[in-house]
């Protein structure tokens, strides 16, 4: 592509010549590249972390731990109110939200942390704050010492929420990035899952112990494996200017052959923003003007975030994640076990089971179902199957229907499960650029966090006020998660990160193009009247 801007001193514009065309390089289908075992042994030790985040979630969903009225009687009668007996609403509250606190505290600084050292070394010191939290937790005397101790593993819990997430995005190509991008969540789950079955035979006054220890193990097998399996992010080193060991890590995970092709997957398009048309890439007049406008002084670290180029993508990001914790799955795991007392089940572990049970089975199809019908359309019709899921569980709450109350509580898991919940981490990670991923999963993961931490410290007095009518507010976001996820969200299954780039470009040179043609509307309108 040939073309010689110059700026007029007088009026700071570009010029730029006629519109230009250019044929796009040659491709190769992506889907016949056939990466080596270590992608998948990658994908593998980097979700040992996300386990520590289910686990960590639904570690004290047990009645048996925190029944409020077995915890406020005096004597405390023996086996009741395992946990810190005595303690308070309030106090048990502040315990469960403070992990959600560390969350935000590891998710908003790791994402600086990764760029700056790399996307490894990030998730290997995160290993440090596992075990200081797991430990701390298992060794406290009180509460308070406790509280400590999940603010520790809350911040482990959102630097690997920060960082994996877009690690893993980082080393797929795009036609597995969904597929693989799923496991993050699919290890989530499995933590809810394997600490639920714990409920059954370490309800103990000392068994909680090693319940808070586990996260020890994960850790501590992290750190062995990480050094001897785990790349560093191809991407990240392109950005560092380190392009020898970045092609070596691509061939480690592609084989020397597909390097080249693996290289066009991350690449940004320095020169300007590209609009698809047939076999060829149209680069108007105006596209080139704003590529060149934003490249004359283009900010760095997150106010680059902040610019005409990032913003809509920055929103759109929050959003989802918002739109992840405001529907209320998180109410689920942090209190089913009170919601499932509430409905008349007499052993909430039962319940607490069969809903972590069924959460892990729709996600480990969601790869299947996004490639089906695309991510976006997943997340429709998911909302709509959470919807119909929390009107089932209030009519089962208000008639005092506790099998009812599982099967819709454990629907609405497994809608969640399969849909949102997997999808909105990879989406999250998709809608940045490289250079900028890691700072803007880092801005969109701190505010799924505080989210989350509104529904773990606000869930338990909406369902003071509103008793059985509980997930009625959850009726009302999910309503409007839907419709911002179909007026707003693109496609983003089976694209390149150029491409989703692409398509914000286009909606926002359609928009400027409006406004041109509104204000030379306007002008016209003027000189006639004139």
């Amino acid at each position: 592509m040939d073309f010689t801007p110059s700026m007029s001193s007088a009026s700071h514009v570009w010029v730029v010549p006629t519109p230009v065309v250019a044929e796009a390089p040659p491709t190769q289908n992506n889907s016949t590249i056939k990466p080596t075992w270590r992608l998948y042994m990658n994908v593998l030790v980097a979700v040992l972390q996300p386990f520590q985040f289910g686990w960590s979630t639904s570690q004290m969903n047990n009645s048996i731990f925190n029944n409020e009225a077995d915890c406020n009687a005096r004597p405390i009668a023996p086996g009741t109110c395992l946990m810190f007996p005595g303690h308070t609403k309030t106090q048990w509250t502040i315990a469960v939200s403070s992990w959600i606190v560390g969350g935000m505290i590891g998710s908003l600084v790791t994402g600086r942390v990764s760029n700056k050292f790399g996307r490894k070394p990030t998730m290997m010191f995160n290993c440090v704050f596992m075990i200081a939290g797991a430990l701390i937790q298992a060794a406290s005397s009180n509460i308070s010492i406790f509280t400590v101790g999940r603010v520790f593993a809350g911040i482990a819990a959102g630097g690997s929420t920060a960082v994996i997430p877009g690690f893993i995005g980082e080393i797929c190509p795009p036609h597995l990035r969904s597929k693989l991008g799923v496991c993050f969540q699919i290890s989530i789950t499995l933590g809810h899952l394997f600490v639920a079955i714990t409920f059954f035979f370490a309800s103990t006054s000392v068994g909680w112990r090693f319940i808070a220890a586990f996260p020890v193990v994960l850790a501590f097998l992290f750190l062995v494996l990480a050094p001897f399996v785990l790349v560093e992010s191809p991407a990240w080193l392109l950005m560092a200017g380190q392009q020898v060991l970045a092609e070596r890590e691509l061939a480690r995970l592609f084989g020397q052959e597909n390097v080249y092709l693996a290289k066009t997957w991350m690449k940004q398009d320095e020169a300007a923003p590209r609009v698809g048309v047939g076999s060829e890439y149209v680069m108007p007049l105006q596209d080139l003007r704003m590529s060149m406008a934003l490249q004359a002084d283009k900010p760095r670290g997150f106010s680059q975030l902040f610019t005409p180029a990032l913003r809509r993508q920055l929103l759109v990001a929050i959003g989802v994640a918002g739109a992840q914790q405001l529907t209320g799955v998180n109410a689920v795991f942090f209190y089913s076990s009170g919601i499932f007392k509430q409905a008349g089940l007499s052993d909430s572990r039962i319940g607490v089971l069969l809903v972590n049970f069924v959460n892990v089975l729709p996600t480990l199809f969601c790869g299947m179902l996004s490639a089906r019908l695309g991510n976006r359309k997943l997340i429709l019709y998911g909302f709509a199957g959470m919807f119909f899921s929390a009107t089932g569980m209030t009519a089962a709450l208000v008639g005092s229907l506790p099998a009812l109350a599982i099967v819709f509580t454990a629907l609405y898991v497994t809608t969640f499960g399969s849909s949102l919940g997997p999808l909105a981490w990879g989406i999250m990670a998709d809608l940045f650029p490289d250079d900028v991923r890691a700072m803007g999963c880092s801005i969109c993961v701190g505010a799924s966090w505080l989210c989350s931490l509104t529904i773990g410290l606000g869930y338990p007095y909406i369902a003071a006020a509103f008793d059985n009518y509980s997930f009625v507010p959850f009726m009302c976001t999910v309503t409007i998660a839907f419709l911002f996820v179909h007026s707003f969200v693109p496609e983003t299954y089976g694209k390149t990160i150029q491409e989703i780039q692409d398509e914000f470009d286009a909606r926002r040179l359609n928009k400027s193009r409006d406004r041109d043609q509104w204000r030379l509307s306007g002008n016209s309108q003027i000189a006639v009247l004139g």
